[in-house]
């Protein structure tokens, strides 16, 4: 092994390196995955040649970083970390690029047959000094690494009988799932809840379909495609995501992104979204890692203009988010008590991430872009008009020009917008959804005191005018409608002769209370 350094400069030591599992296999033991183990050892000696000083060309080097983590920046990184960098600063060198898919391959069971061959090869030493010192050595690597492993190593763990069978079940379930719901069925049950956004219905239907596609067929290696909701607020974003929530057997948690930031000591990280997640899966990484993550006001990341131009520190945040979101081992931390902290390791390869937010100034990039491209008669007419950002105009690089590094705008599979809700649109969402705010404050009256509570239409309009003027969207409504039943919600329930409570014109302006019948 101490000569593959030198074949490194010949570029023959992978063929210098197969001869001697070759003969390991042949003395020894055979090796679980032998293709697995040849391309993980290529990939440690390649780094440290191409990357590391001369003086780290070592077996010791190779050692530490089988299956161990180092300190970077305060953090630690495991050697799929520093393998990504590699790629990035070596561009050219295809052996990194190549060895990221190693990732989802290695367990702890290689690792282990890794070190018993280099044991081996220690062995096959002539200076016994040497050969003690080598074997001190890996003995420690082996400690630690074992060590490691059950706290933070960036490793698959070898699955458990228990395991298996909570896997098994799991996805029995998504079998069941994808058997009863096609995309059109999930988008009927949508309807049942939200109002018009008829193309975003769509869109997250078939991506939840995908989602189930991709968690039963690993090995067909699908496309995992991220979502992206522009819209108002109180347009129905999250509403969509918390209907999502009730239908899915997957975890799903809402995670606000507005105080995220990428140095963790200055705000909140985005790690937690991921933590929540996991605790939502009964802690359970494996079903966390089948999950959906959810990140509202995820404009709120992209820097603005004028932070752009004094360097913003959420330039950093996107690359985080890209490498989140494209599919990598995080570091989770986990507290345990007493103010200690564990490092939980979680894949976000399989996990689906919609993200939303409302994106303020983003129409007028869009319209600036509509407006060079808009020629002929009419054309001013149609610029004069309120200018809306569709499914149809909207572009990547109109999030690329609002601040979204462009490598992160290419992680993002899909955009849709949903729409502003106008006078008829915030009209049904008061009195079609399957449980409408209107309903619920029905139900309060009638399972309590047996009382019917009736608003005539013209107190509809009453109330639509009030929320519209909020320009909330239908977040408003939940406030306006308990200002109208402040008093009626204190009274009622000490009135043992009222039947029902009419809501008129005057009582929902707050003129006059509501009518007692």
């Amino acid at each position: 092994m101490k000569k593959i350094f030198d074949q490194c400069t010949q570029q023959d030591f992978p063929q210098y390196l197969k001869e001697r599992m070759t003969e390991y296999q042949a003395k020894r033991k055979k090796f679980s995955n032998p293709k697995a183990v040849f391309d993980y050892l290529s990939l440690v000696i390649y780094y440290l040649y191409v990357v590391r000083p001369k003086q780290e060309q070592t077996l010791a080097s190779i050692m530490k970083l089988l299956g161990a983590t180092y300190r970077e920046r305060g953090y630690k990184t495991p050697f799929w970390g520093i393998v990504r960098k590699a790629a990035n600063d070596y561009p050219k060198e295809l052996l990194f690029f190549q060895g990221r898919q190693l990732e989802d391959q290695i367990t702890n069971d290689d690792v282990e047959e890794m070190f018993d061959f280099l044991e081996y090869d220690i062995l096959q030493e002539t200076d016994d000094t040497e050969k003690e010192m080598d074997l001190g050595q890996l003995g420690i690597c082996r400690v630690r690494y074992r060590q490691d492993r059950s706290n933070h190593i960036h490793m698959k763990r070898t699955a458990k009988e228990k395991d298996k069978e909570t896997n098994e079940g799991f996805l029995e379930l998504c079998k069941e799932f994808i058997d009863e719901y096609s995309p059109q069925k999930i988008k009927e049950y949508l309807d049942e809840y939200v109002i018009g956004q008829e193309e975003t219905k769509k869109t997250l239907s078939a991506v939840l379909y995908n989602h189930y596609l991709r968690i039963l067929n690993p090995q067909e290696n699908l496309v995992k495609t991220n979502v992206l909701m522009i819209g108002p607020s109180g347009c129905g974003k999250t509403e969509l995501i918390r209907r999502i929530m009730d239908l899915v057997n997957v975890p799903v948690v809402i995670s606000d992104f507005s105080g995220v930031v990428a140095t963790p000591w200055k705000g909140r990280n985005k790690e937690e979204a991921l933590l929540n997640l996991y605790i939502k899966a009964g802690k359970d990484m494996a079903l966390a890692e089948c999950g959906i993550v959810f990140c509202d006001e995820f404009d709120k990341i992209i820097p603005t203009k004028d932070y752009l131009k004094n360097g913003d520190i959420n330039n950093e945040l996107q690359g985080q988010m890209l490498g989140m979101m494209e599919g990598t081992v995080m570091d989770i931390p986990f507290p345990v008590g007493q103010g200690a902290v564990a490092n939980l390791s979680m894949n976000t390869k399989n996990i689906l991430f919609i993200c939303a937010g409302a994106f303020e100034g983003l129409d007028k990039i869009v319209e600036k872009d509509v407006a060079d491209t808009t020629m002929g008669f009419g054309s001013e007419a149609k610029l004069q008009q309120t200018f809306e950002i569709t499914q149809d105009n909207i572009k990547t690089e109109h999030l690329m020009k609002y601040g979204m590094k462009a490598e992160l705008a290419g992680r993002i599979g899909t955009i849709t917008v949903l729409q502003g809700l106008d006078r008829t649109a915030m009209k049904r969402v008061l009195l079609e959804p399957k449980d409408s705010i209107l309903s619920k404050y029905e139900n309060e009256f009638r399972v309590k005191e047996q009382v019917k509570l009736t608003f005539l239409p013209e107190a509809l309009d009453v109330i639509i005018d009030r929320v519209l003027n909020m320009s909330i969207g239908a977040r408003g409504l939940n406030s306006v409608i308990h200002d109208i039943l402040a008093e009626a919600l204190f009274e009622v329930p000490t009135m043992e002769t009222v039947h029902e409570v009419l809501i008129t014109k005057a009582a929902a302006e707050l003129e006059e209370k509501p009518e007692y019948r």
